[in-house]
């Protein structure tokens, strides 16, 4: 009987002991892994305050916004260059600025209960490719799509009716917009920047348009308006008024124009950066050409009509400018130090100049030397100086940028290719065809007279000579 009171007091020892080693190794092990339930409640990652979420510590990657969340603070997650993906809940009513600016977010999707947004929620976020933009907001706020340089997909709810100044400014990747309708404001420098922009359009609800929405859209050849605007027409890929008497723009990629019949106004800014037209005719009918209408463009020669009354001031330089005597274009010319050449017989210019022929039409440009020059390779030979051009017999450079002529410096001249005419600078200076064309020894020398095929000779014959002792060694 004590063996067995004494086995059974082993026993319970042996169990007190089973279970206090048991009930500490539940408390070190770690707890299993909770199963998340469909609604992200979660608050991990995030700062919150209330129920708006101001900030972020998390590792970044794919985030979803806590369900429990009905704004985002502005700023709150600025900066974060590890956010790739971010799925905003139904819960959320409201975005601050710049909520999401230089993040490294790929992609967007806005739900339709966002009825607030502020400024430059996107802005810089250089790896963005699309946004479904579904909010219901009446407008797309400023600078919102700023600097997204690698969108190419937008996607934007039909109750927009703006786009805000600077809201896609900078997408360079975008190649096409069709703004949607209902939009009936585009602000100022709204998609400026948009160096891969070719075709707008523009539906009929767009009544408003500031000048500079498609600033250094480089690509852009075509604005198209569709029939039934009240405010805007388009002809040619050009933006007028509704009734054709006023030119808005003309797309800086376009190389070539002819002006609506019914034009009347040439408006501010309406060629301001298109390089790559180097001539107009202002139609005649037309009345003025207001300040600025031809700034920081490439059109080198214009001709402008007894109609026109009014020439505002430009920041621009033509080479020629053709009109009538008496006219405002020959006051213009004369008051600016242009060279004015009248239609009707009575030129101005340089009339002891009688080397350079100016011609309205087209011309074949001859080498005194070598006859016409089929590559459109020249040298030109002003003063001091030698200047090469370069380009196929139609095309040549005006200024640096492309067009008919190329254009020297002041007191240097206008050379064109093989059709094109030779015309002088704003100095008024013509420069003539040189007859000093050098033709180049082909020859190679080195040294002082050294030719070096002969001592390529040399060289083989000592490998030669090398090679035949070798040999001989060999077989001995």
């Amino acid at each position: 009987m004590g063996e067995m009171y004494t086995m059974r007091k082993f026993l319970r020892a042996v169990q007190r002991v089973s279970l206090s080693i048991l009930v500490a190794c539940a408390m070190l092990l770690p707890a299993d892994p909770v199963m998340a339930s469909t609604t992200n409640t979660s608050t991990a990652g995030f700062t919150m305050n209330g129920t708006t979420v101001t900030g972020y510590t998390g590792s970044g990657g794919d985030i979803t916004i806590p369900e429990t969340a009905t704004a985002i603070a502005a700023n709150a997650f600025s900066g974060k260059s590890n956010i790739t993906t971010v799925n905003i809940p139904s819960s959320v009513t409201s975005i601050g600025d710049n909520a999401f600016a230089n993040t490294g977010l790929t992609c967007i999707s806005v739900p339709g209960s966002v009825s607030s947004m502020g400024t430059g929620v996107f802005s810089g976020c250089s790896k963005m490719t699309c946004v479904k933009l579904q909010a219901s907001i009446n407008s797309i706020p400023n600078n919102t799509f700023s600097g997204c340089s690698a969108l190419t997909s937008v996607a934007i709810a039909s109750s927009i009716s703006s786009i805000g100044s600077g809201a896609f400014a900078n997408c360079k990747s975008l190649a096409s917009m069709a703004v949607p309708a209902g939009v009936t404001t585009i602000g100022s420098g709204a998609f400026s920047g948009c160096t891969g922009l070719s075709g707008v359009s523009i539906p009929a609800s767009t009544s408003s348009i500031a000048t500079d929405a498609f600033s250094g859209c480089s690509a852009l050849t075509t604005i198209n308006v569709a029939g039934g605007n009240g405010t805007y027409a388009s002809d040619g890929g050009c933006l007028y008024n509704a009734s054709y008497t006023k030119l808005l723009i003309c797309p800086t990629a376009k190389s070539s124009i002819a002006l609506n019949s019914a034009l009347k106004v040439i408006g501010g800014n309406a060629f301001n950066g298109c390089t790559r037209i180097t001539s107009l005719t202002v139609p005649s009918g037309a009345t003025s050409i207001e300040s600025g209408a031809f700034n920081s463009s490439a059109i080198n020669t214009i001709t402008i009509p007894k109609s026109v009354t009014s020439i505002g001031t430009q920041s621009w330089s033509p080479d020629i400018i053709y009109g009538y005597s008496n006219s405002e274009a020959e006051n213009y010319a004369e008051g600016n130090g242009y060279v004015f050449y009248a239609l009707d017989g009575e030129g101005s210019g340089d009339a002891d100049d009688d080397t350079t022929e100016i011609q309205t039409g087209n011309g074949n440009y001859e080498d005194e030397e070598s006859g016409e020059d089929e590559s459109g390779d020249l040298t030109i030979d002003y003063d001091a100086s030698n200047i090469s051009t370069s380009g196929s017999s139609d095309n040549s450079t005006s200024g640096g940028s492309s067009g008919n002529s190329t254009s020297g410096s002041s007191g240097s001249g206008t050379i064109s290719n093989s059709k094109g005419s030779s015309s002088s600078g704003g100095s008024g200076a013509y420069a003539s065809t040189t007859s000093n064309v050098h033709e180049v020894d082909r020859t190679p020398k080195t040294g002082d007279g050294f030719d070096p095929k002969f001592m390529i000779c040399i060289a083989l014959v000592l490998v030669g000579i090398g090679c035949f002792f070798l040999a001989k060694r060999k077989t001995e």
